[in-house]
């Protein structure tokens, strides 16, 4: 069992001790701005949140932030695990019999966690900017500050600030996954504007004991030679539940492993969606009621089932704006699930692409009262057909995007717990052509990593084909306009 020591910080002890990196990054106090980065499960988003907790403590009445890109993402990454961190769920301000330290304001979804002392912990969404951009924080941790981009980050600095005036020096702090090998956290740590802290699944407490000799030496020389056989020398040292989690990530292939595994800052070499760029396709922007609705849909039961429903925009560009991306549902449960969010006064499909090689699940969206379009299935096909929407036109603008919070149901744990894709935009992330065969058609055909969300999206760019007219719409500031 891990065993737990008290770090004291101030006036409060608290059962917690960061080790490794974190512990510098909780030491470096006057160092402002700093993020934790490194491989997935090395335990950076809980001690960044037993960060901010600790400086709750330490401040009184203190004005911190949650922050990711999305609000959304801030109540389904970052509250659970501050959940999880504090032992307990806050009550509200009414209903806290057991005088628990730390109480909630807002309901489920709450505004601002409030201390004893009056220090708040507010909620923030860089895709609703309101009460973020026009107000100032003594702290904020961002999550995921990789998908962030700069100017974002840059605006950050500037609000969390010592305006706020609680704390002798304001904290930014971020964690995040390795991306590009040129993005702007490795630009801006290496011209000294923020302090970088390298860290891996080695540093997880719950998934190895921390603090020996042994480990501290094997660190040294598995950063030197990340080899997964290695493991094996200290296998004692880690705990059931590590051991399974760490065979996990060793599983991982292609860009997944580079940055999952190795930590490495890793370009997409291989992968089959090179035209797709988050920042670009993945937008915030409204649906016209008048626009035609299709939905794509990719049966599952032990991989995930996908459905996504789009619209399309007089100027011929589809918009992703409700999805469905779940193991474990049988057809008729999968179609239960889409009539119940099919909306009767906007959602009304004109058809569903399916594959065609899947006469039964053909058969069950008709009986369910779906138009159906079965595309031919030509895999090079698919993806050229995709790959051209994906292009940008000669207004700047490609011809398919993604709102951001499409998931009409929380991300699969199942599929979390696993680091495979919880979305389509994470499969056009990770697909990657096979390695083993070179200079052929079949090249095209072989590939590495989930694509069920993209086989999907195939089948409806596929059953639209012939139908393009390309217009003069364009995308301003995550608006849809037309000309």
């Amino acid at each position: 069992m891990q065993r737990k020591r008290v770090i004291s910080w101030g006036q409060s002890e608290l059962h917690y001790y960061p080790y490794g990196e974190m512990l510098k990054l909780f030491t470096s106090m006057e160092t402002s701005v700093k993020i934790a980065g490194g491989t997935y499960d090395a335990g950076k988003t809980y001690g960044l949140v037993a960060y901010m907790h600790f400086l709750a403590l330490r401040y009184e009445g203190a004005r911190m932030t949650f922050v990711h890109r999305s609000l959304n993402r801030v109540y389904r990454n970052i509250i659970p695990t501050y959940e999880k961190f504090l032992g307990y769920k806050p009550p509200s301000r009414d209903d806290n019999p057991k005088g628990l330290e730390v109480t909630r304001f807002g309901g489920e979804r709450p505004e601002f966690f409030e201390y004893d002392n009056g220090t708040r912990i507010y909620m923030n969404g860089l895709d609703k900017p309101q009460n973020l951009l026009s107000d100032f924080f003594d702290a904020g941790f961002v999550n995921q500050a990789e998908l962030l981009p700069f100017g974002a980050w840059d605006e950050l600095t500037a609000r969390v600030s010592e305006r706020a005036g609680r704390m002798p020096i304001a904290y930014l702090v971020g964690d995040c996954n390795p991306s590009v090998p040129n993005h702007w956290i490795r630009q801006q740590a290496k011209e000294g504007k923020l302090e970088f802290y390298r860290m891996s699944f080695l540093d997880n407490p719950e998934i190895i004991e921390q603090g020996s000799e042994r480990l501290k030496d094997f660190k040294i020389a598995f950063e030197n030679n990340p080899n997964k056989e290695l493991l094996k020398e200290i296998e004692d040292l880690f705990t059931p539940s590590g051991l399974r989690r760490v065979e996990k990530l060793k599983n991982l292939e292609g860009l997944r492993f580079k940055r999952g595994f190795l930590g490495v800052w890793a370009s997409g070499e291989g992968l089959v969606f090179e035209e797709f760029e988050p920042e670009t396709h993945i937008v915030d922007t409204t649906i016209m009621p008048n626009w035609k609705r299709y939905l794509s849909v990719d049966w599952g039961f032990r991989n995930p089932a996908s459905v996504i429903w789009w619209a399309l925009s007089p100027d011929d560009r589809l918009y992703a704006y409700k999805e469905i991306y779940k193991p474990g549902l049988t057809k008729p449960d999968l179609i239960r699930l889409i009539k119940k969010n099919c909306d009767p006064r906007y959602d009304r499909i004109q058809h569903a692409a399916v594959d065609s090689a899947d006469q039964d699940g053909v058969e069950q969206l008709r009986r369910a009262g779906f138009r159906v379009n079965e595309p031919k299935k030509d895999r090079v096909a698919q993806i050229d057909a995709v790959k051209e929407r994906l292009k940008k036109d000669p207004s700047g603008e490609p011809a398919i995007f993604f709102l951001r919070d499409r998931l009409v149901h929380p991300p699969d744990e199942d599929l979390k717990d696993d680091y495979r894709p919880v979305e389509v935009t994470d499969e056009f992330l990770s697909l990657s052509y096979a390695e083993k065969l070179k200079g052929t058609r079949r090249d095209d055909e072989d590939v590495v990593g989930d694509n069920h969300g993209i086989d999907g999206t195939s089948y409806l760019v596929q059953s639209l084909k012939g139908q393009r007219g390309i217009g003069s719409g364009r995308v301003i500031h995550g608006s849809v306009k037309m000309r």
